[in-house]
């Protein structure tokens, strides 16, 4: 399954009021989050991912991604198997002049049809988290 949304950041959102929206998927095994940042960004809108307070995207704990004209691809094999199956979007554009739209782009594998692909990814990740890779 794959989910879409475009969601619109207004101007000068600061860092200690960003902007939220909840993303509702199904449940399944999250394969991979694209997130679209169109020209003109700058690098100036910072995006994070959340399912509950575990920060998905990026993997690294208070830190942002962005972008200028780009997707920022993220291969993972989180499962979402307890309701609500939902992620929450944070953004934030301090400094900006005018609202920006970024594209996030989620799919959503069912458990068996993702197999071990999700687990040997989130194995994977933890192996470089703990620097064993």
């Amino acid at each position: 399954m794959f989910f879409c949304w475009d969601i619109t950041i207004p101007k000068n959102t600061l860092e200690d009021t960003p902007y939220k929206k909840w993303l509702n998927v199904t449940k399944g095994v999250i394969t991979r989050v694209d997130v679209k940042f169109p020209a003109g960004c700058h690098g100036m809108v910072n995006v994070r991912l959340f399912l509950e307070n575990l920060q998905l995207v990026p993997l690294s704990e208070d830190e942002w991604i962005t972008g200028d004209d780009e997707t920022i691809p993220t291969e993972t094999g989180i499962e979402l198997s307890d309701r609500p199956y939902k992620l929450k979007f944070v953004a934030c554009s301090p400094d900006t002049d005018y609202d920006h739209v970024i594209t996030v782009r989620i799919e959503v594998k069912e458990e068996e049809s993702a197999g071990t692909l999700g687990l040997s990814r989130m194995m994977s990740k933890l192996m470089d988290m703990l620097g064993l890779s």
